[in-house]
């Protein structure tokens, strides 16, 4: 009797726990069910924000009824229209603002230029000496820049307008055949030394010219070396003025006939800058090396010419209609 006690609780503890297992079984497979639902109701993975209901083959969105269907860009249709190719001016606000007026207008150049007599000349006046040492070398020279300024002063140039623009010592080399541990080979070896020295002469008495360049060929000897002669104008500002009327006269001769051209109205001045402004120099011939000359010889022929001035507008006008 005490066995069967025993055995009866034992086997409705089994028969509860099966119970209890059977349920849960049951409920996890309603809740699987139910995700199942719920994850075929949710839009694709970048469907547009709001957009409810499946996802048809064509890629439009519509609503749980399937009346109504909602585009997105980026779908069957962008949601801006663009813009197309050639579209005028004020299409859109951002077109609009990109093009602006920035080439809008009618766009010249104008150029003034008069020619006028130089009275400044500016000449390059060097020494160069040659010896198998350094110290012999810039010897020689010294001297005969040094009696070469001296001249040129005595003719009336200040000494303010005397200005080195040039000074060097470099060796003179030849090239020999060698033998040695290498085989046999050329090398360089320094026969002597050269010193030149330039200075820029400014004559500011065009009719003086001649007399300083003399002076300085007859002082400087066979190191004397006359390299070139340039010719402008003291103060090109005086000329400012006419010049730059004249540039924008030409500027505004050029536009006229562009606007009558295209039978348009030229409208008024809506920018102007100026390019550039120059005051070239008028090179005279290069001069040869000079050497010391006889005590009579003739003045040295010199002609100055004329100088040309030049300034460069750009102007853009309005198209008035």
């Amino acid at each position: 009797m005490s066995n069967v006690k025993i055995r009866k609780p034992a086997t409705w503890l089994l028969v509860a726990a099966l119970a209890v297992f059977s349920l849960a079984a049951v409920a996890c497979a309603d809740t699987a069910a139910d995700e199942k639902v719920t994850n075929e109701d949710t839009p694709a993975i970048g469907a547009p924000s709001g957009v409810v209901g499946n996802v048809s083959s064509g890629g439009s969105q519509g609503t749980s009824s399937g009346s109504n269907q909602v585009i997105a860009a980026g779908y069957d249709s962008a949601a801006i229209a663009p813009i197309p190719i050639g579209a005028p001016v004020g299409y859109g606000q951002a077109f609009n603002s990109a093009i602006g007026t920035i080439n809008s207008g009618i766009w010249v150049t104008g150029q003034g230029t008069i020619e006028i007599p130089a009275d400044v000349a500016q000449v390059s006046i060097g020494v160069e000496s040659r010896e198998t040492t350094v110290s012999a070398a810039r010897q020689n020279a010294a001297d005969a820049m040094e009696s070469v300024m001296d001249a040129i002063k005595d003719n009336g140039v200040s000494e303010d307008d005397i200005v080195t623009t040039n000074f060097n010592i470099y060796p003179q080399t030849i090239w020999v055949e060698v033998s040695d541990s290498l085989g046999r080979h050329s090398e360089p070896r320094i026969t002597g030394y050269t010193v030149s020295n330039t200075v820029q002469v400014t004559v500011r008495d065009i009719d003086n010219l001649s007399p300083v360049v003399d002076t300085a060929a007859s002082a400087g000897g066979d190191l004397i070396r006359i390299n070139s002669i340039q010719f402008t104008v003291d103060d090109s500002s005086a000329y400012g003025e006419v010049i730059r009327q004249h540039a924008a006269a030409d500027a505004l001769a050029k536009a006229d006939v562009y606007a009558r051209a295209m039978g348009v109205t030229l409208g008024p001045l809506v920018y102007l800058t100026e390019i550039s402004s120059s005051v070239p120099m008028a090179y005279g011939a290069r001069m040869a090396e000079m050497a010391a000359m006889d005590g009579a010889f003739k003045s040295t022929p010199i002609s100055s010419g004329d100088v040309n001035l030049s300034v460069t507008v750009q102007a853009v006008f309005a198209i008035g209609g």
